[in-house]
């Protein structure tokens, strides 16, 4: 069974200051949609620049709404001729990437230990082509998504042990909320600018009640993929990270497309997307 962990693509951008917005200065950049269509229509190479390790991109054909293709790295394996001469043969890990290009840009990595973590691979590839090419209009965010709820179940259970809860909000972006933490954090980066806000809430161990209202939206937003959340006893020890929730599911190996067999992929959108039920 192929397993595959499901992630948010958040794109942001630095807005014109008060000076030039004022002069009618109006700079023109891609969409979202058509920043992520070209990012993920060519193949290419990369090197994660934190590992130095050279990895590759090649995309295939999917339904409209939909881009992706394989992450690759090059792993030679060893072999023997016939005379039982060893020598090393060609051969690639392939990770199939999978996302959805419309609002809410929710993506869908396969596991591939001896590729790395899908949120690094990500992170290196958009980090390659905003630094490397012309395809830069926008930051680009990688979360994992906590869709099982996780850290609801934490509070839940651990109520009485939690002391601090600390929320970190990466960038505004089109996740449809519309409560107060959302329209706090859309207002601060629109004045301050921030790459990100962190949010910290300390008390005695079950002091804290965090079921309120305003502490479950800004859980929200995190689960969603519009940042991360760390929740810790008396003792400073972690009880939970959003960093190390997952939601994962998985696809028969038959049902996987290859190079070879791109076609196949539509299955795999049917199936991560819930478009098969």
């Amino acid at each position: 069974m192929a397993k595959f962990e499901k992630l948010r693509i958040s794109l942001a951008r630095d807005e014109p200051g008060p000076f030039l917005k004022s002069a009618g200065y109006e700079e023109s950049h891609r969409s979202r949609h058509d920043f992520l269509v070209e990012a993920l229509s060519i193949q290419r190479t990369f090197i994660n620049e934190r590992t130095g390790k050279l990895f590759g991109f090649y995309p295939i054909k999917m339904e409209d709404g939909y881009a992706g293709g394989f992450f690759m790295r090059e792993r030679p394996i060893s072999a023997r001729h016939r005379n039982l001469e060893s020598y090393n043969a060609e051969n690639y890990e392939i990770a199939l990437f999978v996302m959805s290009v419309s609002k809410d840009q929710i993506a869908w990595m396969q596991q591939n230990n001896r590729l790395g973590k899908s949120k690094a691979l990500i992170e290196a590839f958009f980090l390659h082509l905003i630094n490397k090419t012309d395809i830069n209009d926008w930051k680009v965010y990688v979360e994992y998504m906590d869709s099982k709820g996780e850290y609801f179940d934490t509070i839940r259970k651990r109520k009485n042990d939690i002391a601090t809860i600390k929320f970190t909000f990466i960038p505004p972006n089109a996740l449809g909320a519309d409560d107060r933490v959302y329209e706090f954090i859309k207002i601060t980066q629109q004045q301050a600018h921030p790459d990100t806000q962190q949010h910290i809430y300390k008390a005695d161990p079950g002091k804290m009640d965090p079921e309120t209202p305003m502490m479950e939206a800004s859980a929200r937003i995190a689960m969603g993929g519009g940042g991360d959340a760390e929740v810790r006893d008396g003792f400073n020890k972690v009880i939970y990270s959003s960093s190390g929730a997952r939601t994962v599911e998985e696809v028969e190996d038959d049902e996987m497309p290859t190079p070879e067999k791109p076609a196949f992929v539509r299955r795999v959108i049917l199936r991560l997307f819930g478009l098969d039920q």
